[in-house]
């Protein structure tokens, strides 16, 4: 890991040594060029508009344009291009959550109780759990991904960094589009959006609208009809009993901007998303002989196929008979927000952004992963939430900037669902036996006040100072009962048990950003951050039921942004050291707070702490006639400083879904034919191997990947219709995204979540 972090260093090295090179480029006479220079992308991270090349952080910026040419659909797809981003959907099994990690630092947990590591914001509004989290690019205007810290920018849960969605607002000139996709597995999808003018250069409402089907990849087979043993629901040449992978999602938002006067800026949104997607493509990959005996119940790799419906009771033994769990994952999102901008005068300005949300989740699965009712758990998410935001922004004079503000967030949830454990259903299965249905209320509280200035030294120098001040509490209860309703002798203890969670926190920023030229800026900061505490979410006992600290980061930063030969080259470098400390993760064993020794113990608690090291690397060119491309790579070094023995994890493991190494590629050309301009388009993106699990065990283990995604689009001369044929996964590469992992001694079982084969689609699309 050394020798690799030193090799991406002395690259970073180069890289800064080329800035001389660079001022020397940039006061040379520019040569003339066909194509554009790159186009200007206004940013916020800074709670004002700046221009990407000029905001002194580490932040990937993508205008909608560039979305589009990347057939992006989601966030998951949106994010692919960033340096040191790993976002991905399905871990656990469940489609609608979100797995972001940012250098290393996030969350993989998808149980609400635990915090976020990355901020998830659509419209400066902050999701505050990862069910849902997956967000379609509904009528997007840009995605910013910055990268570190975020505690006094972006508040609580940012500690890794932030991932921003911002739609197109409502405004007063014509625009409309309707879109139209067909494609492989039965695809079929429309968006479409319009701005409606009620009352000129006072009252503007936009529509957006987005639907999406697909059938899905994988094969859930009826393992009797499939191996011929066993009850069997089908008979014949099609074992089939449906799908996994497929899709069924749509979305719709409506905003009205007000302008009752100048100065004043008022935007209402209403927005609902429905997701009755099918569950990810979960395929078995091991199996326990304690679950399954000396039964088979893996498919052949390589195949996107799954067992289902196992019944090993001989004929009559059972009035029951066979049955295929349908596993599921839907999703019900929906919210409002009212973002209002006033000019006070005197270079001030007040900002409220006011919102509700309120989702969703169901999910069951088969927690075994194998086609018998051993262990299966069915599962409701309900989560409410208010938020507001108050700021106010000006300035003092030409020499500096200034804002202020407060922030709310208050959210209640609901964790509910059944759970069955039936061990001696399998062949040489064990005997534990256990039906239980859980009840678990979360209230959570947090309120923070922030000021954020930046000081104009000199014309070039820059100097900017924030800090935020936090309080949180969180309160848990607990319910556990057989599904009539009645008290589990052994479970008694957590029947009505609330634990409480409360902490305060400090964060800071301290930034330096100075001008070489106009061309060149280097700026250098150190920043934290912070991930929520909380209560063990998975207490066997109520000994168990025991609070976890917040988990923090101090980022100590550098970085270079060079905007080059007349803005037709865009070239961003970045180095940062950060010291992670508490980090958050599981006890295998915790016999000090349970009644025996070996007694079972899945406690979410602080388990080390770790040093975090990288380099990045973003670039933009726009070359002679239509060529353009972009490009990114990352690398990323974490190293566990100390860990505590009970979580299985030693010095030397690597961290969860962290890859060493990111980079993409992407390349177009734009050809002018006289009757519109054709534009094919190559998307690769490598990541090096990562692990989904703490303990870095085999099955947690994915390999080192490599997609290819093309593009090939047609735009008339009016550019008021568009032709596009696009294909993902181009080479058919067959890989997992995520796994789902059982690690319940002795009962361990695996499973792999499958991502999309190569796809293919052909789009429509008319502007008015």
């Amino acid at each position: 890991m050394m020798a690799r972090f030193c090799q991406a260093a002395s690259l970073f090295a180069l890289a800064l040594a080329c800035a001389p090179a660079a001022l020397a480029a940039e006061e040379a006479p520019a040569k003339e060029v066909d194509k554009p220079a790159a186009p200007e992308i206004i940013v916020t991270a800074q709670f004002r508009a700046q221009r990407l090349q000029d905001t002194p952080i580490a932040i990937s910026a993508m205008g909608r344009d560039l979305l589009e040419k990347r057939s992006a659909t989601d966030i998951v797809s949106a994010a692919a291009g960033a340096p040191n981003v790993n976002l991905s959907k399905g871990q656990g099994g469940f489609g609608q959550f979100a797995s972001v990690f940012i250098r290393g630092v996030g969350q993989s947990d998808i149980h609400f109780a635990v915090e976020p590591g990355v901020g998830m914001y659509v419209d400066d509004v902050y999701y505050g759990v990862m069910s849902g989290a997956v967000f379609q690019l509904l009528d997007t205007d840009r995605v910013e991904i910055a990268r570190g810290p975020q505690g006094t920018l972006s508040g609580k849960n940012s500690i890794g960094g932030s991932v921003k969605l911002y739609s197109r607002k409502p405004s007063f000139q014509p625009d409309a589009y309707v879109e139209v996709t067909a494609g492989g597995r039965n695809l079929l999808s429309g968006r479409a959006a319009a701005n409606v003018t009620i009352v000129p250069d006072t009252l503007a409402m936009r529509f957006s609208v987005s639907g999406r089907r697909r059938d899905g990849f994988m094969q859930r087979l009826d393992y009797g009809c499939a191996t011929g043993s066993g009850t069997t629901l089908r008979t014949g040449a099609n074992c089939g009993l449906g799908t996994q992978g497929g899709e069924s999602v749509w979305s719709a938002r409506a905003s009205l901007l007000w302008t009752p006067g100048p100065g004043i800026e008022n935007v209402l949104s209403i927005d609902t998303t429905q997701d009755q997607s099918e569950n990810p493509a979960q395929k078995t990959v091991f199996q326990s002989p304690a679950w399954a005996g000396s039964a088979n119940y893996i498919t052949p790799w390589g195949s996107y196929t799954n067992y289902e419906t196992y019944q090993s009771r001989p004929t009559g033994a059972s009035p029951a008979p066979a049955y295929p769990m349908s596993p599921n994952s839907t999703l019900d999102a929906k919210g409002v927000s009212n973002n209002l901008s006033i000019d006070l005068g005197g270079n001030i300005r007040l900002t409220s952004i006011t919102a509700y949300r309120y989702s969703s989740t169901s999910l069951s699965a088969q927690i075994d992963q194998t086609p018998a009712s051993i262990s299966d758990q069915s599962w409701h998410l309900l989560h409410r939430q208010f938020t507001q935001e108050v700021r106010l922004s000006g300035a003092l004079g030409a020499w500096a900037d200034w804002t202020v503000g407060g922030y709310y967030y208050k959210a209640t949830g609901v964790s509910e669902g059944r759970v069955t454990i039936s061990g001696g259903v399998a062949p040489g299965g064990g005997g534990i036996n256990l039906d239980t249905v859980f009840h678990d209320p979360v209230r959570t509280r947090s309120i923070s006040g922030f000021v954020h200035g930046v000081i104009h030294a000199t014309g070039r120098l820059n100097l900017t100072l924030g800090g935020r001040y936090t309080d949180d509490r969180k309160d848990f209860t607990f319910n556990r009962f057989d599904p009539y309703g009645n008290i589990i002798p052994s479970l008694a203890s957590l029947v009505n048990l609330t634990r409480t969670f409360q902490g305060t926190r400090f964060d800071y920023r301290i930034n330096a950003d100075y001008r070489l030229n106009d061309a060149v800026m280097a700026y250098a900061q150190v920043s934290t951050g912070y991930k929520g505490g909380g209560i063990n979410p998975r207490p066997f006992v109520a000994s168990q039921a025991l609070p976890f600290a917040p988990e923090t980061l101090t980022t100590y930063e550098a970085g270079l942004k060079n905007t080059l030969f007349d803005r037709h080259l865009l070239l961003n470098l970045a180095g940062y050291i950060s010291k992670l400390k508490n980090l958050q993760g599981t006890l295998r064993s915790c016999d000090a707070i349970s009644p025996a020794p070996g007694f079972p113990c899945n406690q979410t608690a602080n388990i080390g702490d770790a040093t975090i090291k990288g380099v990045e690397a973003e670039a933009t060119l726009r070359g002679p006639g239509g060529f353009s491309a972009d490009a990114s790579l990352g690398y990323t070094g974490f190293a566990y400083d100390h860990v505590v023995a009970t979580s299985g994890v030693v010095v030397g493991m690597r961290s969860v879904f962290n890859p060493e190494f990111t980079a993409s590629l992407g390349a177009q050309y734009a050809y002018d034919t006289g009757k519109g301009t054709i534009t094919p388009r190559i998307d690769i993106r490598h990541r090096s191997s990562i692990y989904t699990d703490a303990t870095n065990t085999p099955l947690g283990h994915l390999p080192a990947l490599q997609l290819v995604n093309a593009r090939l689009t047609w735009d008339s001369p009016q550019s008021d219709w568009q032709a596009s044929l696009a294909v993902t996964n181009l080479f058919n590469t067959f890989y997992a995204e995520a796994t789902s992992l059982n690690t319940v001694v002795p009962y361990f079982a695996g499973s792999y979540i499958l991502a999309q084969p190569r796809q293919w689609q052909v789009s429509l699309r008319r502007k008015f």
